[in-house]
């Protein structure tokens, strides 16, 4: 359910004949290769500077510039061009030269990829051949592709697809088998997009290497996977219409092609032995008219395996997969993108001009309505191209990729964000929420009323084209009335300091680091929840009358699910969605996408403490009656404040079977400084430590109860039931109480 948010964007204009692009991890600069006026330029991108490295003449028109890769350890960047040559260019040379010609292969160059840890360089010829080189660009493995590949293939045949082996009876619809398909691709060429080329891509830990090429002979485009010592190990299965892109996830389950017909474009994928393994379709373009030619270029999975990048001619969309359904989660107008090999969710990119550099990091957020009660009807809002799915997890918890609510816009949206509606009352019985979408052609604004089963309805749409790309950067004018209450303005008024979650995991507050190994956190007005990378969920206990508070004071849970009530185990790799504290609840998603609600002790506590605080028993004791906790915290919480107002407390609870089941619980044990201790903060802690129960707690509510009790003939039962659960049981005056209820004194005499 998480979106991908713009939260780091910068750019470089004025740099024409832009070639290629590479990304420098020590420093992260990005290293940029250009033709200028017959020179090739080699430049340095840093902090917004240009800085010149080295230029030399560019080769004759027309060329092609494969491969631009930057080795940080001896500070060289290897240019392969679709020549033949191998180009190298030391930056700080001592005994070499600047600029040197490494190889050179007559036949010339049709692909080229470096191994994940830079030792092994795979070149494909215009001549049908693979080569391995080292990073001395010395000959490892030299291989020839031929048509004989395909019988290594291991794919059987049942001859479903012959005419001769189907059934072609009556009934033959009927009983076909639903797991035979129809027809059976032979691995025609695509009538478009197929421009011939060459495409390989290593796996990520660098045991394997895939080959996609268009066999001659066959005209038919095969996937060929070698190992690391160039032995061929599979082929693909006939894909009909596959093109050349081409990227394995760097998990190494997956390869991602995409296929082209005529009424379809979708990305395929298959296994390391070749089969195909699901697909999922592709999303019409905005401006492109049906029937038009569309150019797919490239394939890039990032670095965590988690985010898909397509590229096409003139923009870049970046998919995401839950719960075996993928989203479309931005469009960014630009035509090659290269993501960074160690930052996950940070990319370069270059429109189709080939003028300018932009760099974009994002973050998967998610969207959310406010956490501070009574606004948390955990509305959160997920984008998926030109559909965003709205849901009130308080109202309906619908797994994704479903939702309560689909909204259909006008183009693809980018960012999403959801405001409280004023509406005047300081408390409204049932809020309202204004979703804002930011996509391409401006801002679309709807309205959630949670008093109406309805979707959201429109408001209006700011149709003036926008080149922002988070709605955090947009000033939007006020409408009429106040400003929306933001969401993290409804948490931060309630809640200390400053929470920061850093790319490597670690919590910051004010600056400073809380913890360490944090994969997820919210804020809510009492606690700080997050996840750890130990399948942990903890609740850290927050001082909303202070101001501010540094990280020191912040009491952190320890890692003991078993004993503590403010640790519990999770499902590894869950992470928070959003907490609704008004119902005790809090949503977490599981790895695979789906859902799930839980009620953790430490906020359930917090609203039974907060329920007594405010004098409202009945709400704390169906609290503790749906989630088991121990009833005397009823009274161990305020106990004075509960035997002044027993009376209060009847009237409230009122049903005779919930009072009797209050009384039988009760212990001389004080649960709020034993088993509920540490769901206390420090200070509430010590205060409870230092009170003390005279003996007999129990028989003192007891005592209380039948004194509010006396003269109601409704509450019979339970002024027994207080008389028996005394500490010893009062089993003659319970027994009394029965004989007045008949009408009857009887006087037992001793024999």
């Amino acid at each position: 359910m998480r979106n991908l948010r713009c939260v780091g964007h910068s750019s470089i204009g004025s740099v024409p004949g832009i070639k290629a692009t590479a990304w420098d991890v020590s420093n992260d600069s990005v290293r940029c290769l250009r033709e200028v006026d017959g020179l090739l330029r080699l430049e340095r991108w840093v902090d917004d500077v240009i800085y010149p490295i080295a230029s030399w003449d560019a080769p004759p028109s027309p060329y092609e510039v494969l491969d631009l890769h930057f080795s940080g350890d001896t500070e060289s960047a290897t240019i392969i061009f679709d020549t033949g040559d191998i180009v190298v260019v030391r930056e700080n040379p001592t005994n070499e030269e600047k600029i040197e010609i490494v190889g050179s292969i007559d036949a010339g160059i049709s692909a080229a990829s470096w191994s994940p840890d830079d030792e092994i360089l795979v070149i494909t010829t215009k001549a049908s051949t693979i080569i391995y080189l080292t990073r001395e660009f010395e000959e490892l493995v030299s291989v020839e592709l031929t048509a004989r590949d395909i019988d290594l293939s291991d794919h059987v045949s049942v001859g479903w697809g012959k005419k001769e082996t189907q059934f072609k009876g009556k009934k033959a619809r009927v009983l076909r088998d639903p797991t035979v398909p129809e027809t059976i691709d032979d691995g025609r060429l695509a009538e478009a997009n197929e421009l011939g080329e060459t495409t390989v891509s290593w796996r990520g830990d660098g045991a394997y290497v895939a080959v996609n090429s268009v066999e001659d002979s066959t005209r038919r485009r095969i996937i060929r996977i070698y190992s690391r010592h160039g032995i061929l190990e599979s082929v693909s299965e006939p894909v009909d219409g596959l093109i050349g892109p081409l990227s394995w996830r760097p998990a190494g389950n997956l390869l991602a092609g995409v296929q082209i017909s005529k009424d379809k474009r979708q990305v395929v994928f298959f296994e390391r032995n070749g089969l195909r393994h699901g697909q999922f379709p592709l999303r019409p373009l905005d401006g492109i008219e049906e029937g038009m030619e569309v150019l797919i270029l490239s394939l890039q999975w990032n670095v965590d395996s988690t985010v898909l990048a397509i590229s096409y001619d003139d923009r870049v969309h970046l998919w995401t997969m839950g719960n075996y359904h993928w989203y479309l989660k931005q469009e960014i107008m630009g035509t090659e993108l290269k993501w960074h090999p160690e930052k996950p969710l940070t990319c370069a990119l270059t429109p189709k001009s080939r003028d300018r550099l932009r760099r974009f990091q994002y973050r998967a957020e998610i969207c959310a309505g406010p956490i501070l009660p009574p606004y948390d009807y955990g509305v959160v809002a997920v984008i998926d191209g030109k559909l965003l799915k709205v849901t009130s997890l308080r109202q309906a918890n619908i797994p994704p990729p479903m939702s309560l609510y689909e909204i259909t816009l006008g183009a693809n949206a980018n960012d999403v964000s959801i405001r409280l509606e004023d509406s005047g009352d300081d408390y409204p019985r049932l809020p309202k929420f204004r979703i804002l979408v930011l996509h391409s052609k401006g801002i679309s604004v709807y309205l959630l009323d949670m008093s109406e089963s309805q979707p959201p309805s429109w408001l209006e749409d700011v149709e003036e084209p926008t080149t922002a790309l988070s709605i955090a950067s947009i000033s939007l004018r006020e409408p009429d009335g106040l400003l929306p209450l933001a969401l993290d303005e409804s948490i931060t008024k309630a809640s200390p300091g400053v929470f920061q979650l850093t790319d490597s995991g670690s919590l910051l507050v004010n600056g400073k680091v809380l913890i360490r190994g944090c994969t997820s956190y919210l804020v809510t007005p009492s606690h700080l929840i997050f996840t750890t990378s130990q399948h942990l969920l903890k609740f850290v206990h927050l001082h909303p009358e202070t101001e501010s508070i540094e990280s020191t004071a912040f009491e952190i849970p320890p890692d003991t699910p078993e004993s503590d009530e403010r640790c519990r185990s999770i499902e590894r790799g869950a992470k928070l969605v959003t907490a609704m504290p008004s119902i005790f609840a809090v949503v977490l998603q599981m790895p695979r996408g789906n859902l799930e609600t839980i009620y953790p002790r430490a906020l359930v506590l917090a609203g039974i403490r907060q329920s007594i605080n405010g004098r409202k028993y009945k709400k704390a004791f169906m609290a503790c009656r749906n989630q088991r906790v121990d009833m005397n915290i009823l009274h161990d919480h305020q106990p004075e404040q509960f035997i002044a107002h027993t009376g209060a407390v009847i009237d409230q609870i009122k049903e005779v079977q919930h009072i009797d089941l209050f009384l039988s619980s009760l212990r001389e044990e004080d649960v709020s400084q034993t088993m509920y201790r540490e769901t206390l903060r420090a200070e509430e802690r010590q205060d409870t430590e230092a009170r003390t129960f005279e003996k007999g707690k129990v028989n003192r509510i007891c005592n209380a109860f039948l004194e509010a009790l006396s003269g109601r003939r409704a509450n019979v039962k339970n002024m027994i039931t207080a008389q028996v659960c005394k500490n010893p049981p009062d089993l003659d005056a319970g027994l009394l109480e029965i004989v007045r209820l008949r009408g009857k004194l009887v006087i037992y005499m001793p024999v």
